[in-house]
């Protein structure tokens, strides 16, 4: 059963055929429906009891029971006709409910015929009230957008609801708060709890300059906010259309279903036939059609999928497309980009190496010289001084020579601050040669003669050491990194997670090469980057994940899969996720067809009368329902087998 899965052609999603809805829409009607014919067959049996001799009129009470009980029945049948895609499954369901009802009132078993009819409309509309769960724990995450917020206008607050903000609205959000817009913190400090959108349960600390997001949760103290985008324009009211449009997408294998459910009603009509030909009874055909109902085979795949869904929407994973899920099952290698994938993008000083002064000394000479520059190696050496509490010293003329280094004055002496090459160029005393680190090398000077360096260097992600282990044990086969850093770089980060291989010096087309190479030979990739600079390789992969999409535009639109936060530790769950959910539907289908085998026998000998038929087939759908339910408590720390 698994080989048949993971066979399954992966196709872009076709347009759907109309629709119709026999859940929502009528379920007044089917219970209205449903205690009206429970009380006229309920009369047959009375009248029966009590007037013996009219017999005519109770069976007249047990026709218009019948009739009654199974009207929903015959009106989703007529209404599937033209439906296509899911709800075409479910037309097929409700074609063998109508045929057994029918065959009930040909031989005149009205009675059996209306208590089918009551057992499976009342077993659909607990099917659907059970199958709903795993649905509203997907739809938990569009609910946030519906909240209150309290908007400060001419020195007044004013309550209304978070769809009427506007750009530029300031806001008030005190502890208790869920945040009702994308915004900026424009005065106070407090705790943000974004475990809604991105499952991490530590709250993040903001102040003023801060962004915040709809949807998350303010834990502690009162702050101000500008609305920068509100409603469907929110990360979470993308995230909310995402997640809408997964769950009505069509994976692989219920398009396998809908191929073969085409074939499946002639063959048990046939089967049916020929009983009532051996038998000569009628019922016992009417049993074969019950229990040979597709309702856990249809149920198989979409309720393992939704209940999928709402799992990964927990964790701060949103998927696209059901596809996916059965895609990544297949995935044999990962492709990392390392600046903000597997390292945080956020530059450190790491070390500092003085020459004839202290390290405190040359440190706060060079952030004297950085102290007004925008560029990531002088903010982290400007960031070190500050938490060491160095003094800055006062500088002029400074000049910035890009991708050279900082010239600048200091009390009348050339300070310069920059590459090892670049302070070779300017004829500095005392220079050695160039230091080979993997970290970047930062060369101080003052007024020509070598002061020291500076080393600055990226920081591995929290676990990103794990990361590798877990995805091998998870099936992946290869694991490397393609990095447009040096080779020296690239090759100690490789080292150090034990990535099987990796690629210097790349260029966003040459990762895309390299990817494209990858799959030509064979292999289904996965490619994981920031969503920044990685659309082409994101694009290129099987499949394309995005880390730390929350608040980016275009990790959200480029990737296949989001990952709203920063934790490489939701990639082996996703992973983990995809080889449980295709288990658990292999699990349905097999046992849904031991179920109808055993049922197909038991009624063939006449076993199973219509009524324990139809109840045998509400068995078998509510365990495929339970059964899939169980992906709901997947989490981080759940292991596949």
């Amino acid at each position: 059963m698994s080989t048949l899965i993971s066979s399954i052609p992966v196709e872009k999603t076709k347009p759907h055929a109309p629709t119709y809805e026999p859940a929502q829409s009528n379920l007044k009607l089917r219970l209205t429906v449903i205690i009206i014919g429970s009380i006229l067959i309920l009369a047959h049996f009375l009248i029966s009891w009590f007037r013996a001799g009219q017999i005519e009129l109770a069976n007249l009470f047990a026709l218009a029971g019948a009739a009654i009980a199974s009207f929903p029945v015959m009106l989703d049948a007529i209404k599937g006709i033209q439906a296509g895609g899911f709800n075409a499954t479910r037309f097929y369901m409700d074609q063998f409910i109508a045929l057994a009802v029918i065959a009930c009132f040909a031989i005149g078993e009205y009675v059996t015929g209306g208590v089918v009819a009551i057992v499976l409309v009342l077993g659909q509309i607990l099917e659907e009230r059970s199958a709903l769960g795993a649905k509203e724990a997907a739809k938990g995450l569009m609910k946030l957008t519906k909240t209150k917020a309290s908007r400060l206008l001419n020195g007044k607050e004013e309550l209304l609801e978070a769809e009427q903000l506007q750009q530029g609205d300031c806001i008030v959000l005190r502890p208790g708060d869920t945040v009702p817009a994308d915004a900026t913190v424009i005065s106070g400090s407090s705790a943000i709890d974004q475990a809604t959108i991105t499952g991490e349960s530590v709250p993040v600390d903001v102040y003023q300059g801060c962004q915040i997001f709809a949807g998350t949760i303010n834990k502690s103290g009162v702050i101000r906010a500008e609305v920068k985008s509100a409603g469907d324009q929110t990360v979470l009211g993308r995230v909310k259309e995402i997640v809408t449009e997964a769950q009505t997408s069509e994976a692989p294998i219920i398009r396998l279903a809908e191929q073969y459910t085409q074939y499946y009603t002639p063959l048990i009509l046939i089967l049916a036939g020929l009983v009532f030909f051996f038998t000569r009874e009628m019922e016992r055909a009417i049993s074969v059609i019950i229990v040979s109902i597709p309702c856990a085979f249809v149920l198989a795949s979409p309720s393992a999928m939704v209940a999928a869904l709402a799992s990964a929407s927990r964790m701060g994973i949103v998927i696209k497309s059901t596809k996916f899920l059965e895609v990544i099952n297949e995935i044999s290698v990962i492709v990392f980009d390392k600046t903000g994938t597997l390292t945080t993008g956020q530059l450190r000083l790491n070390k500092i190496l003085s020459h004839e002064m202290s390290e405190h000394d040359l440190l706060s000479l060079a952030a004297s010289a950085c102290h007004h520059s925008t560029h990531p190696l002088s903010r982290a050496i400007v960031q070190e001084a500050k938490q060491q509490k160095l003094p800055f010293r006062e500088t002029s003329d400074m000049k910035e020579h890009a991708g050279q280094g900082i010239q600048s004055m200091l009390d009348g002496k050339e300070l310069l601050v920059g590459k090892f090459e670049w302070l070779q160029k300017k004829n500095v005393r005392g220079i050695p040669k160039q230091i080979e680190n993997p970290d970047s090398v930062v060369a101080v000077s003052l007024d020509g003669q070598y002061r020291g360096v500076v080393l600055i260097s990226d920081q591995l992600r929290k676990n990103a050491h794990t990361v590798n282990t877990n995805l091998q044990r998870l099936g992946i086969v290869q694991t490397t990194m393609l990095t447009g850093d040096r080779e020296i770089v690239a090759k100690k980060i490789a080292n150090e997670l034990g990535l099987e291989s990796y690629r210097a010096n790349c260029l966003p087309e040459d990762k895309m090469h390299e990817i494209e190479q990858l799959c030509t030979n064979g292999a289904r990739v996965m490619v994981v980057g920031d969503g920044v600079n990685d659309a082409p390789a994101l694009a290129a992969g099987n499949v394309g994940v995005a880390m730390g999409a929350l608040g980016s535009d275009i990790a959200i639109q480029t990737a296949d899969i989001a990952l709203m936060s920063n934790e490489l530790d939701r990639l082996p769950s996703l992973l983990g996720l995809s080889h449980q959910t295709l288990k658990i539907i292999n699990q349905n289908l097999l046992c849904g067809l031991i179920l109808i085998i055993i049922a197909l026998v038991l009624s063939s000998l006449g076993y199973m009368p219509p009524i324990m038929a139809a109840l045998f087939h509400e068995f078998s759908a509510f365990f495929v329902i339970f059964n899939s339910a169980r992906l709901l408590r997947y989490d981080e720390t759940s292991l596949v087998d």
